[in-house]
């Protein structure tokens, strides 16, 4: 990411493309776009930094040239993700300009330019509701603001309900624990 390049984000897109196919992957879990806004941030180093712009130049170059093998690129963690502590309980009160000017950019390049073909839920709350199961973040800003067309799955173990996640946009859940079963009896 220091370098700016875009032609180096592609460069390595292409490599992990290449690796995915090479092994029978067809989905690769990245790349992660989280803004950098805390030092103790245990999976910081797998995003771009903690420049909203720089993550937005840098993702659409990796994710075209991941996809431009047979494989998926899935963004995550979406969206307002910074902690591993508590990650799961952690409820981030954030406003909407910090979300949209801060936290957003890097999601809509992914989406915009990129055409991101999956997009992975985060664990934390965002304003009183779970990311998984959240309509704000899932359906009225990521399919309804961005455009979204692909799927929506959740990171492991993270999606916190069965109804409520499935209504919300929901897609796939990683690691079965609310759907499966339980999905199919609720509907």
């Amino acid at each position: 990411a220091a370098t700016w390049s875009t032609e180096q984000a592609a460069r390595y897109g292409h490599v992990i493309g290449a690796e995915g196919a090479a092994i029978g992957r067809n989905i690769f879990l990245g790349p992660a776009v989280d803004i950098a806004r805390s030092p103790w941030g245990g999976r910081t180093f797998e995003s771009f930094g903690e420049d909203p712009l720089l993550q937005s130049r840098l993702v659409a170059s990796e994710i075209q040239a991941i996809q431009s093998h047979p494989v998926v690129a899935c963004i995550k963690h979406y969206i307002v993700n910074n902690q591993e502590y508590q990650r799961s309980s952690i409820d981030v009160q954030i406003d909407e300009r910090t979300l949209q000017e801060i936290y957003l950019p890097p999601f809509t390049a992914a989406v915009r330019e990129g055409n991101i073909g999956s997009v992975m839920g985060s664990y934390n709350k965002i304003n009183g509701v779970h990311a998984c199961e959240n309509p704000v973040v899932l359906t009225q800003i990521l399919r309804e603001q961005l455009g979204f067309r692909g799927f929506v799955m959740s990171d492991y173990m993270a999606n916190p309900s069965t109804v409520a996640s499935a209504e919300a946009g929901l897609e796939w859940e990683l690691g079965t624990r609310f759907w499966g079963p339980k999905l199919l009896e609720a509907v």
